[in-house]
């Protein structure tokens, strides 16, 4: 029928039959291939997990650890707020907690008022302490010079006594004997004596009369100046003078004594007795003068009392002082008390849960519980892990290791053995992440990681590899 399909037979046929063996046969060369590749590829990694198995030692659990930080309230206290979650970033110096100051802020408030208080006190003791002690030492001074000015008073006094006490008995020792003189009339030696010094004056007169004669010739001749001729008349008018003088005490002496010069020689002796009574004024002028020392050496006394006064200032002072390191102290306890409301990190890291139970805001926490737990990053991140007893003796410190977190499985860090535990512990098993099972009979590992890398956060588990051919 026109148009019907019909089978090709022939030598067309028999052309790609033969063409299917030859693509038939060409797959099975490349599945054999592809198989003893496989084969050679299993074979070498086979060798390689053999190599590796025997070569390196996994560690049973791994847990990246860092140091922890726990913040926690210095007494019993309410959290006010909490800004941080866990898992969050925080700096040095970020505020991580806010606990309730209003307490403290009161107690803060009374503390500054009991600085003002002390310091206003400390203010007036010190102010009285210089006025007592201008006051104490004017009235020292002042007594001082009463005293000084007393003694000198009476010093004074003393020595006009003296004075007087010596001139009334020269006084009256002189009339005496001036009475006894005159009542005894003079004797033949005074006579004698008077005649003498009249010849001696005539002497003298004589001489000097003969030098003004010569002298007038010798001015008249004009030898001599003048001045020496007025010289010759004075030395001659002085011989006239004392050789009246002498005349005169002969002419008395010859004559004996007038009962009138008796007379008054009595009276003499009489004013000169009576003077005696100036004695006594003095006498009773330095008994005063005594008592004034007295009262001036009391005064001083009283002055000098006051030093007790500045004393007891003094303590005064010293206590006020106290009281206002005290209340300093007081003060710098509560701004430290309110400070410590404000918990801040000590480090850069990270924000984890800590070994007690959650705290809240609004919650109440006691002195020392922890608000806040902080893995710090500033310090070098370890690995915590541990290895049965069987291969405990294969590992040392020091042996290089083979890290891979779970968190980056296709990333290799490297690190090494730092501390093998001395004793078995019981630790989680790695393999059964969301059961914890005991697991006696562990040693525990401490690695160290060869650099820091910002993704690795404390928490992370890892699996370990210890490289035992070192």
């Amino acid at each position: 029928m026109p148009g019907e399909l019909r089978p090709v037979y022939g030598p067309r046929r028999g052309r790609n039959a033969q063409e299917t063996k030859a693509r038939r046969r060409e797959w099975w060369h490349y599945l054999v291939a592809i198989g003893l590749l496989v084969g050679l590829v299993g074979l070498v990694w086979g060798g390689y997990a053999i190599w590796f198995s025997l070569t390196h030692v996994r560690t049973s659990y791994a847990r990246v650890s860092a140091f922890v930080v726990s913040l926690a309230a210095k007494t019993d206290t309410r959290v006010q707020s909490i800004p941080v979650r866990t898992g969050d970033l925080v700096k040095k110096g970020q505020i991580v907690a806010i606990l309730d100051k209003a307490d403290l802020e009161a107690r803060v408030e009374q503390a500054k008022a009991a600085l003002e208080a002390a310091k206003s006190a400390l203010h007036r003791a010190e102010t009285e302490l210089e006025m007592t002690k201008r006051q104490a030492a004017a009235a020292i001074a002042q007594a001082e010079a009463e005293l000084a000015a007393a003694r000198a008073r009476l010093v004074e006094a003393k020595a006009q006594l003296e004075m007087h006490t010596r001139q009334h008995r020269n006084e009256v020792e002189k009339a005496r004997a001036e009475l006894a003189r005159l009542k005894a009339g003079p004797r033949s030696q005074e006579i004698a004596q008077a005649r003498a010094d009249v010849r001696a004056a005539e002497s003298e007169l004589a001489k000097a009369t003969a030098s003004l004669r010569r002298m007038e010739k010798l001015h008249r001749q004009g030898a001599v100046s003048a001045q020496a001729l007025d010289a010759a008349r004075t030395d001659k008018e002085v011989a006239e003078a004392t050789l009246a003088s002498a005349r005169q005490q002969l002419s008395l002496l010859e004559a004996g004594s007038r009962p009138e010069d008796i007379a008054a020689a009595e009276a003499a002796l009489a004013v000169a007795l009576a003077k005696s009574y100036e004695g006594q004024m003095m006498r009773q002028e330095i008994a005063t003068r005594e008592a004034e020392v007295r009262r001036a050496e009391a005064m001083l006394q009283t002055a000098l009392s006051r030093k007790k006064e500045i004393a007891l200032k003094e303590q005064d002072v010293l206590a006020c002082r106290a009281a206002v390191t005290q209340a300093q102290a007081e003060l710098e306890s509560a701004s430290a008390r309110l400070a410590d409301a404000v918990l801040r990190s000590t480090t850069d890291g990270v924000v984890v849960r800590g070994p007690g139970r959650s705290v809240h805001e609004g919650e109440v926490v006691g002195k020392g519980e922890p608000i806040v737990t902080i893995a710090s990053t500033d310090r070098p991140l370890w690995i915590n892990a541990g290895v049965t007893e069987l291969a405990v003796a294969k590992v040392k410190a020091g042996q290089p290791v083979i890290i891979r977190l779970d968190a980056f499985p296709r990333r290799k860090f490297t690190g090494k053995v730092t501390k093998v535990g001395k004793a078995t512990t019981f630790s989680a098993d790695a393999s059964s992440p969301w059961q914890l099972q005991q697991v006696p009979l562990k040693i525990s590992l401490k690695i160290s990681l060869d650099a820091k890398d910002p993704r690795i956060i404390p928490g992370m588990t890892c699996r370990v590899w210890i490289d035992i051919r070192k």
